[in-house]
């Protein structure tokens, strides 16, 4: 259907266009007229879901943001909310709600407070203002002063809920804690009379940060003493076995001394002998009576070296003895040490339980006083950041919506029935209506029928005799 077969349609349906105008105008202004106004008053808090928490001392996060919103948003909408609403502002007092009451199909099976807290729940809004932890509580009413009246109640009564709702979770959980505190005490107490009853059976005291065990310091004793011998035994087989005539470093050693003495007897004697070849011969009494005397001291130091080497063999056989004793000490003290390995297990196993059980019960009980202090709080993380006042202009309805709205719907509507009315009317007006009429094609059509009829016409009339 094109744009000027629509046009030619408005123009016969003119008068159902205009009568459908006519009608949503009307109702339009009898909703201005007769509805009664409906006036929004809006309180707003702000929430403050990351702060510090006094008692814990830790951070709920911003991640739980949208768990937190919905949540004071099912609050607000509770009947618990609502009830404390209807209480605060005792508005069941009223003769006329109590009369409501009595004629609803609720009376008898709930009370008035729950009834009346119902009428309030549905006339309730709150919202949180998008990218904000802004919440705004909008309650709708005839009366701009209830309105306002009550939306700053129900704000009121959400804090004092939301308060109310960790007082009482945090009071379950500090009853909760209470006989698990006890378990935990009692299990702490036998743990340590297992403890108890197992060191003064084993005769074993458990090791302190100041050192290690009586055995393990013992066995560690026998082995610091066996590697200095052994050192004392490898630095005497050197001195045995390198052929030099120092056998000793001990000055207090007589054959050290006596050594000593006799190395300085043969260079005075070498000196003397020195100093005499060049005035007496070889052959000269004096000269053969030093060398003789040479000869005795070599003679005296080589049995003084002797007896040292001989002494130095006794001293390393002694060590050698030593060092065995301290090994069979040393395999005993490690045997010891085995056979007690258990035990010290199980008394590390026992001490490891007290502490565990000893550090649980103190977290517990830090739980609890956390969750006592918690029943005691008295503040919510809603501030309150404006409170509703009565409203001036109603919300609804508002002349510059309604009646716009109204010639809108009343053209549209107009519209609608003008097509309708032409599809249900099959006389026809043009001639591609003929397609629609005839199972026949189309050829073609007289446009200037009706003006050569109006001609027709007036020749006849001319025509006639007066």
């Amino acid at each position: 259907m094109s744009v000027s077969q629509i046009l030619v349609i408005l123009m016969r349906r003119a008068w159902i266009v205009m009568l459908a105008l006519l009608t949503t105008a009307i109702v339009a202004g009898a909703v201005l007229l007769f509805v009664p106004g409906r006036y929004d008053a809006v309180a707003s808090a702000s929430i403050d879901p990351g702060n510090v928490d006094p008692i814990s001392e830790m951070s709920s996060g911003l991640g739980a943001i949208g768990l937190i919103q919905g949540n004071i948003i099912s609050l607000v909408t509770s009947q618990r909310v609502a009830v404390d609403v209807v209480r605060r502002l005792n508005l069941t007092a009223n003769p006329a709600v109590q009369e409501n009451f009595r004629k609803s199909p609720s009376f008898g099976r709930e009370s008035i407070d729950e009834w009346m807290a119902a009428g309030l729940q549905r006339s309730v809004d709150p919202k949180f203002v998008l990218g904000t932890n802004v919440l705004n509580i909008k309650y709708k009413s005839s009366d701009p002063n209830q309105a306002s009246l009550i939306a700053n109640a129900f704000l009121a009564a959400t804090i004092d809920g939301s308060v109310a709702m960790k007082a009482a979770e945090a009071d379950q959980t500090a009853r909760w804690f209470s006989p698990q505190l006890d378990e935990l005490r009692k299990e702490l107490d036998d743990a340590r009379t297992a403890l108890r009853d197992f060191q003064s059976k084993a005769n074993m005291v458990a090791p302190t940060a100041a050192g290690a065990d009586k055995e393990t310091s013992q066995y560690m004793a026998i082995g610091v003493e066996l590697s200095s011998v052994r050192g004392s035994l490898t630095a005497l087989q050197s001195r045995l076995t390198s052929g030099s005539t120092d056998l000793s470093n001990d000055p207090s050693d007589p054959d050290l001394q006596m050594l000593s003495g006799l190395k300085e007897k043969l260079s005075s004697a070498e000196a003397d002998l020195s100093a005499a070849k060049g005035a007496l011969g070889p052959n000269n009494p004096k000269m053969v009576a030093q060398q003789a005397n040479m000869a005795t001291v070599r003679k005296q130091m080589a049995d003084a070296t002797e007896r040292m080497r001989q002494h130095l063999k006794e001293r390393i056989g002694l060590v050698q003895t030593q060092i065995a004793s301290l090994e069979q000490e040393q395999e005993q003290a490690q045997k010891v040490l085995i056979d007690i390995q258990a035990q010290r297990d199980r008394l590390g196993q026992l001490q490891h339980d007290v502490e565990f059980r000893a550090d649980e019960l103190s977290a517990r009980e830090r739980a609890a006083e956390q969750a006592k202090l918690k029943s005691k709080l008295t503040f919510s993380d809603m501030t309150v950041l404006d409170k509703a006042f009565p409203p001036v202009e109603p919300a609804f309805p508002k002349p510059f919506i309604v009646m716009p709205v109204g010639i809108a719907a009343g053209l549209a509507l107009g519209l609608i029935l003008a097509l309708l009315a032409e599809a249900a009317d099959r006389r026809v007006r043009f001639p591609v209506d003929l397609e629609y009429s005839a199972p026949a094609p189309f050829l073609g059509s007289i446009g200037n029928a009706g003006r050569a009829r109006a001609r027709i016409g007036t020749s006849r009339r001319a025509l006639r005799p007066a």
